[in-house]
Formats: structure tokens, sequence, C-alpha cells
């Protein structure tokens, strides 16, 4: 995202927390994202069913971490940047049980006067993120029936591309907030990540993983732009 750095007032603008992990667990699911799709590009003929064996686990594994560090990621973000707004104490008495997804509308209206517009692309890829990773920390095996093989084929079928699915959002979720907040909070509060020229000039994006980021900069910035027109 280019242009001038979107300011929105906040009760403090300058303040040091330790242990501020969010980062952190961006760059992770970035990586992991990557290293599926790295995994994927391998050419595999000629290849010992062993080995296929391998990489396909190695690719579920990076898939996995992706989708539990974004969920991670989003959650440690705005808990961060409540404490550091509002203040621990007040952080621990009265927001702390909200689960992740109302944070993310709460918080920022409680601090700045602005909300993430739950209508929006962004609020929709947050809810299946953490869906997803509820759905993996809360993993239930299944009875699998062999008495209809096509319908168990079926089954199976349709929780790979939901499994695939929740990992392509992974990444994506971590985009779209981290854009789409910047118009919420400000590019200077953003607690996930900046993706401003001007603001964080040296943030790159790596390459395979710059498809899914143009695309949600362009679905952000029609957004924006329809809403300006509107106004």
């Amino acid at each position: 995202m280019n242009g001038a750095p979107l300011k929105v007032e906040h009760p403090r603008d300058f303040f040091a927390r330790a242990e501020v992990l969010s980062g952190t667990y961006f760059d992770i699911t970035e990586k992991e994202y990557c290293e599926s799709l790295r995994i994927s590009n391998i050419n595999i003929e000629g290849l010992s069913d062993e080995d296929k064996y391998l990489l396909n686990g190695k690719s579920t594994e990076s898939k996995i971490k992706a989708i539990v560090f974004a969920a991670m990621c989003v959650e440690a973000a705005i808990n961060d940047y409540a404490g550091s707004q509002l203040g621990d104490k007040y952080y621990q008495q009265h927001l702390v049980n909200l689960d992740v997804v109302s944070k993310w509308v709460v918080i920022p209206l409680l601090i700045c006067g602005n909300s993430l517009d739950k209508s929006g692309p962004a609020f929709a890829s947050l809810k299946k993120l953490i869906k997803a990773r509820n759905n993996l920390i809360h993993n239930k095996s299944f009875e699998m029936d062999a008495s209809d093989p096509i319908a168990l084929v079926h089954k199976l079928d349709k929780r790979e591309l939901e499994f695939e699915d929740d990992f392509t959002n992974s990444l994506r979720t971590l985009y779209l907030l981290s854009m789409e907040i910047s118009y919420v909070v400000g590019n200077y509060h953003n607690p996930i990540r900046i993706f401003n020229d001007k603001t964080n000039p040296f943030q790159e994006v790596p390459s395979l993983a710059k498809p899914l980021f143009t695309a949600c900069q362009k679905t952000v910035s029609e957004i924006h732009n329809k809403a300006i027109k509107r106004n």
C-alpha cells in the first residue's frame, strides 16, 4: 500500500513492551506458507512412493503450522494493542475473556472510536482462520465406513479441499487484516504489520507469497476506493 501514512489519534503514541511475539508468528506463517508452496512445485515424477509420502507429510506439516501460527499472530497482536493503549490491568479485568474475533471489533472501537468492518473480507477471513485453528487444536478423528466407499471418498476429498482452503486463508487473513486495520487505527498503531512504502519502506514480501499479497492488496484498495466515491 502506497501513499501518505494514515494517522488516527490514540491515547498513547510512545510505549515499551516486552515479549511482543506477533511479528515472529507472522514471519513463521509466511515462511511455512511459502515452504508448502515450494514443496507443491517439486516435480515428483520419478520419485519413489516413499519420497512422495515424505514430501506430502512435510507439506501438510507446513500447512498446519501456517494456520496455527496465523491464529497465534492475530491473537497476540490484538492483545498487545489493547495492553499498550488501555493498560494491562484494564485489559485483564475487562477484555481478556472476549473471544479473539470479538476483540478485533471491540478493542479498536474502545481505543480510537473506529471498528473493523464486520461485512468486509478481513473480518470474514479472521472468523474462518479461528475456526480452522480450533478444528486443529481440538482435532477429532472419525470412523471410516468402508461399506460405502464412494461416500467415503467424497467425504475425504471434501475435507482435503477444506483444509487447503484453510491453509490459503491463513496468510490471507494476516495480509487482509494488516491492510484493513491500517484504515481503522492508522499505520502508526497497526498492531500486526505495516505495508506502506513510506511508513515501512524495507518491508518485503516473499516471492512465493506475492500473488496472494497482491490479490489482498487489490481487494482492500477496491473496497476503500468505492467508499471514497460514495462519500
